[in-house]
């Protein structure tokens, strides 16, 4: 791939020829240069190589120019490391740059043995930002499949990803809008930068303005030392905000401040900063419902409800379940030190009839299990919750049900579901009606109406 084990390939674009060629002089035993003079060449180049960095001059002759070049880079590979370099650097184009995912910007005017040093340092650390990068494959692998699902949720990713505008993903647990998130911020402007992940229901409402917005020594009891929230620290990055219909009631006007105007003021700190914030939002929630019911503001949902993904459940992808078993197999076999098991023709077939309700998560999770408790090479078919017969079967209180008109079971069901859940109620409060009631969040007739007042036969 490479000219050498120990050489790199390095891509200059550059309409002067003489650039390339004394930093081939210069660095000819580091780096095999290759060079184009526009931007096109340069980008049917690194197509047809195995490139290690590319140095593009911001300003090229002829063609589309540094930053376009630059952003076309991004959509062949999201991974590749570029450096801008140009005769006469900016802070405005350096900020561009930096929006667009370059690794760094840098000026020509010193001499070629000092930018030599900067690429050497890039270079260092090119070899663990690969084993990070494979790492986050491995975990968080490109989406899988190709069901006409699938296909339509990767092309509306590729239209929306390099837009930098607030998405709002759902979808069932399980389904995989993480794995969504990471796919939007790879193929996004910002991919070099850090995607950083808060689980809002994992917040208290106490903590979480502390850990969103940060705060100062001294703001409350126990802060003894001043700290960057997590919306600061994704300043030119992205910040996936999972379960968001979680959010604290009391700290949703801030936040929605924070993503209309792009400031927020530490906890303890009256003066405000900025932050230039992508924001990608999930939730399994129902946010229409959500809104009715006072848990979210309507304000909030309408901002973060204008660009929406939903992505499909597993039974809704039935034909990528072979393609997501080939990979996971291959993932739990190395992971767990493994040989990769066979997977008889009867089972992968009862895989793709089983219904999923954990969706992906829970297929992975039998995977791994399967793969865990092979024996050399042969699964054991009694830990398959696919092959067990009651895999889709209803819950027996629904049995007798199905003999019944629908309106009417759907009745019967509902008295029974009241029933038991009262009289539960009713129990936990030593027959406290009032109490059972508060609980319930009904009024104490309500339960008098379904259970029969206290001393009625």
């Amino acid at each position: 791939m490479h000219a050498s084990s120990e050489t790199h390939t390095l891509l200059i674009i550059d309409d002067q020829p003489q650039f390339a060629e004394d930093f081939r002089l210069l660095m000819g035993d580091e780096f095999h240069v290759v060079d184009a003079a526009s931007g096109e060449e340069g980008l049917r180049r690194f197509q047809e190589l195995a490139v290690d960095l590319v140095l593009v001059d911001l300003k090229l002759g002829r063609g589309i120019d540094g930053i376009e070049t630059l952003r076309r880079l991004k959509r062949l590979d999201p991974d590749v490391a570029v450096i801008i370099v140009t005769e006469h650097a900016s802070w405005e184009t350096a900020h561009r740059a930096g929006q667009l995912g370059a690794l760094d910007y840098c000026s020509k005017a010193p001499n070629l043995k000092e930018l030599r040093a900067h690429l050497k340092q890039h270079l260092q650390n090119l070899a663990w930002r690969r084993a990070y990068r494979d790492e986050l494959r491995r975990q968080y692998p490109a989406l899988i499949g190709d069901s006409p699902a699938m296909r339509k949720l990767r092309e509306e990713i590729e239209v929306i990803a390099p837009t930098d505008r607030l998405v709002l993903i759902t979808g069932e647990s399980g389904t995989g809008k993480e794995l969504v998130a990471r796919e939007i911020h790879r193929r996004s402007l910002r991919a070099e930068r850090p995607l950083l992940v808060v689980n809002c229901s994992n917040l208290p409402a106490t903590l979480f303005e502390s850990e969103f917005f940060g705060h100062e020594r001294g703001a409350f009891t126990s802060a003894d030392r001043t700290q960057r929230g997590l919306f600061e620290e994704a300043n030119h990055a992205t910040l996936f905000l999972d379960e968001v219909g979680d959010l604290p009631l009391e700290s949703q006007p801030k936040i929605l401040r924070a993503l209309e105007h792009g400031t927020f003021s530490r906890l303890g700190r009256s003066q405000e900063q900025r932050a230039d914030v992508r924001l990608i939002a999930a939730t399994n929630h129902n946010l229409e419902e959500d809104v009715a019911a006072g848990r979210l503001r309507a304000d909030l949902f309408y901002r973060i409800h204008r660009l929406h993904l939903h992505v499909p459940t597993l039974r809704q992808r039935r034909s990528d379940i072979p393609l997501l078993v080939r990979y996971y197999l291959d993932y739990y076999s190395q992971a767990l030190h493994r040989a990769v098991p066979e997977i008889p023709a009867e089972v992968m077939q009862a895989w793709q009839e089983y219904d999923w309700p954990g969706n992906v998560r829970e297929l992975t999770s039998e995977i791994e299990s399967v793969v865990l408790f092979s024996r050399e090479g042969r699964i054991e078919r009694s830990r398959l919750r696919c092959l067990s017969p009651t895999s889709n079967r209803p819950p027996d209180l629904f049995l007798p049900l199905f003999e019944l008109p629908y309106e009417q079971a759907k009745e019967r069901l509902l008295e029974q579901f009241q029933y038991t859940y009262f009289r539960e109620k009713l129990a936990r409060h030593q027959g406290n009606y009032s109490r059972a009631a508060e609980e319930a969040g009904v009024n104490r007739a309500t339960v008098y109406r379904i259970l029969g007042a206290p001393g009625e036969a």
